[in-house]
């Protein structure tokens, strides 16, 4: 690089340069600068001097560029953020809608024991569903195998269980816990499994539902 390249301005330095070769460039006119100095009893030639100039203010408009740049993308990934819940919240609705209607399709064609509906383009069929659903109307007999436990506590507490609970007040507050800080959860899988192998339980049944699809 040329020390004292002139006739330049900051803004085409800025253009032309990434900011690691300005400071580089700048680097370069403070060693310049020093040894001008030193052969002209500590003054600075101007053509240094316009250099100096010229480079400090190239590096505060790339700082500017590069901010403004980042500033963009920022304004740019928000207003994807939102457009994209904008679209994910009309996806989930349209979702809702489709599910709505299959529904009523489902209960129309069941209470009228109809198995097609058929319009000039299309027919809309009623199928049984490849795999039965899990229904729960009582759940007191369904075993505990089937339940898992999910307890949010702070991690010394957990160490402390890990260590062996003694009885006490920590023994208490864990076993009282359930519904708030422990929670009951069945496994539905599991217990779909076991009722698909014939095991039975007093108040869960599996009941084969029906589907509609259009072809």
């Amino acid at each position: 690089m040329s020390a004292v390249a002139r006739n330049i301005s900051a803004a085409d330095v800025a253009k032309g340069q990434s900011i690691f070769e300005i400071d580089e460039s700048l680097a370069a006119l403070v060693e310049a600068a020093e040894a001008d100095a030193e052969a002209n009893n500590g003054e600075l030639s101007e053509p240094i001097k316009e250099a100096l100039v010229t480079y400090a203010k190239a590096f505060g408009y790339k700082v500017d560029r590069i901010a403004d740049f980042l500033k963009a993308q920022n304004t740019e990934a928000e207003i994807a953020q939102r457009e994209g819940e904008r679209f994910q919240a009309r996806h989930k609705a349209a979702e809702n809608r489709e599910k709505r209607l299959k529904q009523m399709l489902v209960w129309f064609m069941l209470t009228r024991n109809v198995q097609k509906l058929r319009g000039e383009l299309n027919t809309i069929c009623l199928q049984a569903n490849s795999a039965p659903s899990l229904v729960v109307n009582e759940s007191t007999h369904i075993p505990a195998s089937f339940y898992r436990a999910r307890i949010e506590i702070s991690w010394p507490e957990w160490i402390e269980v890990l260590e062996a609970l003694p009885q006490g007040p920590l023994r208490d507050r864990l076993m009282n816990g359930e519904g708030k800080f422990v929670q009951k959860e069945l496994q539905r899988g599991i217990l779909s499994d076991a009722l698909a192998r014939g095991e039975m339980f007093e108040g869960v049944s599996l009941v084969k539902g029906s589907h509609v699809r259009l072809r």
